[in-house]
């Protein structure tokens, strides 16, 4: 396996909110986009990063999955805390999504909507539902899929950590390969391309099996784009 992560601001925020994680030693790949619009967003996602990996390196949990959860209820209750003792930090938040690789196993663990895609066969899936209003109203029946993307809801965000004392945590595993292609990234990344585009993106530039000529290649194209938030990508190559 071999994995690469970029983050960058944008062209257009005036700080990068986004923090991410790639411990190799662990298998532990996390990235944490702070909320846009409050103050606090790049504490929350600095904090978040910290705790879930500090909380995973020191597990004593032999469930990876459960161990994962454990790092982000933490992370959750920290922030909580520290926006609720502080004016300034009230109501921060980010987002947490966290993949560990044991064997052929893939393990995650999300809240909000950074996302988690597996692409394998020239074929593209995306693994983690986002935590959104516009999300839950296609859930519901009230808005259909294509009208996602425009929609004004789709970045209000229905779970985040640190919002709120307790934290639901969605979790996922998957069975991977040789050739898999994994990908974690913001939604500065996803505001910007459509998933086929990604896909096209990612298998342009998959000879070699460089993940770091694919993650500078998906930035590039969501600053061609218009590069209107912070973008973070992490790529494993399996």
């Amino acid at each position: 396996m071999q994995a690469a992560g970029i983050s960058h601001i944008g062209l257009v925020r005036k700080k990068n909110e986004d923090k991410y994680i790639m411990d190799l030693q662990e298998k532990l790949f996390v990235i944490c986009d702070g909320m846009g619009g409050h103050k606090g967003g790049k504490v929350a996602s600095a904090m978040a990063a910290q705790v879930i990996e500090r909380q995973y390196i020191n597990r004593n949990e032999q469930d990876k999955i459960a161990a994962l959860n454990k790092a982000i209820s933490a992370a959750n209750l920290k922030i909580w805390r520290v926006g609720s003792k502080n004016a300034e930090f009230q109501e921060m938040g980010t987002t947490a999504t966290a993949a560990v690789i044991e064997d052929e196993h893939l393990m995650i663990a999300h809240v909000g909507d950074s996302c988690l895609f597996l692409l394998r066969d020239d074929q593209i899936r995306k693994i983690t539902t986002d935590h959104t209003l516009a999300r839950q109203m296609v859930i519901d029946g009230l808005l259909t899929e294509n009208e996602v993307r425009t929609c004004s809801y789709n970045h209000v965000l229905t779970r985040a950590v640190g919002v709120q004392k307790n934290i639901e945590i969605d979790n996922y595993t998957e069975i991977i390969q040789p050739g898999d292609h994994i990908l974690l990234c913001s939604d500065g990344l996803t505001d910007m391309l459509e998933d086929d585009e990604i896909l096209d993106i990612v298998s342009q530039n998959k000879a070699g099996a460089d993940p770091e000529k694919i993650a500078g290649a998906l930035v590039d194209a969501a600053l061609n784009k218009g590069g209107y938030d912070n973008i973070t990508v992490i790529v494993l190559c399996i």
